[in-house]
Formats: structure tokens, sequence, C-alpha cells
């Protein structure tokens, strides 16, 4: 299996919302407008690909110099427990740094232990306005 991994925009709202029903995360999937909003408003853009399938992505919202919002970290479950997020992030601080960068994520309770392994630290002081529409 040859993974590709790119820092790009290279994909389609179809592609994303089938990568998000796969991997389990909860996303707007049958939005797709709402999906390609999503993308095209990112900073950043981090994918994988096993040939033409997208199996991977990190969408990520960042000022460049201080702070960088971890928007979303989806790999099919097919494809999961082989490093591929790991690697996503890595890309990410790659790219952006990590002396000058504070790198914030929201956690669903299944991926807490997964970011805590990979260096993340939990926040107790985060604050949160709940979207009405998921």
């Amino acid at each position: 299996m040859k993974l590709n991994y790119q820092s790009d925009r290279a994909c389609s709202s179809e592609e994303v919302a089938e990568l998000f029903r796969a991997s389990g995360i909860r996303r707007p999937v049958d939005d797709l407008e709402r999906i390609q909003r999503m993308i095209d408003h990112a900073d950043e853009i981090m994918t994988v690909r096993n040939g033409d399938k997208l199996i991977g992505i990190l969408r990520a919202v960042t000022d460049y110099s201080y702070c960088c919002y971890i928007s979303d970290l989806a790999v099919d479950r097919d494809y999961q427990g082989l490093g591929i997020g790991r690697e996503l992030i890595a890309m990410l601080k790659r790219k952006l740094g990590v002396d000058e960068i504070q790198y914030v994520l929201t956690s669903a309770p299944k991926a807490v232990g997964f970011y805590e392994k990979i260096g993340f630290e939990r926040a107790d002081k985060a604050f949160v306005i709940k979207r009405k529409i998921n």
C-alpha cells in the first residue's frame, strides 16, 4: 500500500463527505454545499490517499503566527491505527512550526486517548457556544 500525503485543497465535497462517513466523525455529510464551504474556508488542508481514494483529511484554521485550530481530523476506519492521523498532524506542524503556534482542537470522546498519546494536553478552560444545526 503506497499512501500519498499532500498539503492541498484538491478534494471535492462528495469525497470529503464520504470520508467523514467512513471515518465515523460526525459532520453534516448530507449537506454538500456546507461541506464545500468547510473546504473553501479552511486555511490548511492535509490529505492522504490510497490511489485515488481519499482516506484521511486534516482541516485547520490558523493565523500562522500564534494559534491553529484543527477543525477536522478524519481517517477512514479501514485505515485507522496505521499512523495516518499522527502523520497528518506532523505535516501541519512541519509547515506551521512548533515554537510560536499553539494547536487546539476538540475531541470526540473515543479519540481523547489518541490525542493524549501524540502529545496533546487536556485543557479545562475551553468554552463553547454550540451550533444550532449540526
